[in-house]
């Protein structure tokens, strides 16, 4: 049985294509529906929150983690219908 160097290690640019992992192509011009720092109001109690950090899940959902206005607790993760 041959033992092979992974490609981490291997000289990429001796290798096939075809043996070359395919990388994700990153669409840098997507657009979230809130920015950072954006005031928001949590929709199931009407308070005011502000956006502290967002993610794109699978098949597009934007997911926010968002602190709110003078509540003393944990910040919340949040999908972008939970907010306006």
């Amino acid at each position: 049985m041959t033992t092979h160097a992974a490609i981490k290690t291997a000289n990429r640019t001796a290798l096939p294509r075809a043996l070359l992992g395919r990388r994700p192509i990153r669409k840098s011009e997507y657009q979230f529906s809130f920015e950072m720092g954006q005031l928001v109001t949590l929709l199931c109690t009407n308070e005011p929150a502000v956006i502290v950090a967002r993610f794109q899940m699978l098949d597009c959902i934007d997911e926010y983690v968002i602190e709110l206005v003078e509540v003393d607790c944990d910040p919340l993760r949040v999908l972008d219908f939970q907010i306006a």
